[in-house]
């Protein structure tokens, strides 16, 4: 009778303690307030040109994301499509989740991490993570067979609604803000960025439960900075490029 009683209590920590992998599908959209309108008339005075790309703007391509969670972490990771030549090559002004390709999220140093190149050099390169003050707002919804609660909240200039279900025991997020009292399975956020207003969406379209706990790791022995720092880099090596472009350029 004990060993029936161990085994019921074994599965049922492993039916409480499941975890997923979720697909998404990222929506970036925009909206052009009247002083982006304004800056658009400057750089397109053809009415038409500037029509045309008002309109591509409103179809920014939808961007496919997988996101895991253990026990204290999470990861992200960026699905790149092939790419259709057929496509647009409008340039969408950065209209992108600003979490990197593959973040690493370690909720209790509230940063995130993400390996990139520079120079040759393999860098970790690190972010904050948002923990958010959520209010539920008492709207009920199923997900991918989760119930699930809307709840909102405000960081900084960034509004943000997320659903999130209370069966799945973490305050994770596919995203960079997180806090509620269970599982984010959905957001969306919007912000000003050079007078123009940008909306992020994050859609689930399927979820599957993974036989083993995942583990995130990354490379210990690279140099870790952060986003700011690499910024600077960045700055400090266009600044280089300039100054051997300007050597033997006769100024008089």
């Amino acid at each position: 009778m004990k060993k029936i009683i161990l085994l019921f209590i074994l599965v049922s920590s492993f039916i409480q303690a499941q975890f997923y992998e979720i697909n998404f599908d990222v929506q970036p959209q925009i909206n052009f307030t009247q002083k982006a309108l304004e800056q658009l008339e400057i750089y397109y005075p053809d009415k038409k040109e500037r029509d045309i790309y008002i309109e591509m703007s409103k179809n920014i391509p939808i961007l496919n994301y997988s996101f895991s969670f253990n026990k204290e972490e999470s990861k992200t990771i960026f699905i790149p499509k092939v790419q259709n030549s057929q496509e647009s090559d409008i340039n969408y002004l950065g209209i992108v989740p600003d979490i990197g390709e593959n973040p690493i999220f370690r909720y209790k140093e509230k940063l995130f991490y993400n390996k990139t190149d520079f120079e040759g050099k393999s860098l970790l390169v690190y972010d904050s993570l948002y923990q958010v003050k959520f209010t539920d707002t008492g709207k009920i919804k199923n997900i991918l067979g989760f119930e699930s609660k809307e709840s909102i909240g405000k960081h900084n200039n960034y509004d943000i609604v997320v659903w999130y279900t209370p069966n799945i025991d973490k305050s994770f997020s596919p995203d960079r803000f997180y806090g509620t009292n269970g599982l984010i399975l959905e957001i969306h956020y919007k912000y000003i960025k050079n007078d123009i207003e940008v909306m992020i969406s994050w859609n689930p379209t399927k979820i599957k439960p993974l036989k083993r706990i995942p583990s995130y790791t990354f490379n210990s022995k690279f140099k870790k900075i952060s986003y700011s720092e690499l910024l600077d880099l960045y700055e400090e090596m266009n600044k280089n490029q300039r100054e051997e472009l300007n050597k033997g350029i006769d100024k008089d």
